[in-house]
């Protein structure tokens, strides 16, 4: 198995709408990434915002559906959903406070502790702040 690989929110909605304008490259690097057979790493504050950005009633199938296929990856021992505990909401929390400098939410300060906990390098996102936080990011607008 290659090593593994944080998913983040932008590329969970890239992949369900298919009017995003990363659709096309968040499939590319899906498909790329399972050929890889990385392993799959988020948290539930991940998928919050997962479910949160296709909240509308129209959308909520999406939700279901790319939510539904990370828990069938997760049962057959290819991903990992971190549960955001009391420690880890604190160090997300902590990094969210010494990082005044950046616009970093307190979901992408979690992300990158969870990244850090588990010697991550890369991420599926087309978020800079992951760049910015000393990570790779795997998608990135052309004029990014």
């Amino acid at each position: 198995m290659s090593d593994s690989v944080f998913w983040d929110t932008s590329a969970f909605v890239a992949l369900g709408n298919r009017d995003d304008a990363l659709h096309a490259m968040a499939v590319s690097v899906s498909q790329e990434l399972a050929r890889e057979r990385a392993f799959i790493l988020t948290t539930d504050a991940v998928l919050t915002e997962v479910a949160n950005s296709f909240s509308k009633a129209a959308w909520r199938s999406i939700a279901q559906r790319l939510i539904e296929s990370l828990q069938q990856s997760v049962n057959i021992g290819a991903a990992q959903v971190l549960h955001v505990n009391e420690a880890l909401w604190q160090h997300g929390w902590q990094l969210f406070l010494e990082r005044a400098d950046k616009d970093w939410g307190l979901t992408d300060c979690i992300s990158f502790v969870a990244m850090q906990e588990h010697a991550l390098t890369r991420a599926f996102t087309s978020d800079r702040h992951f760049e910015q936080a000393g990570f790779t990011r795997l998608m990135a607008h052309s004029a990014a």
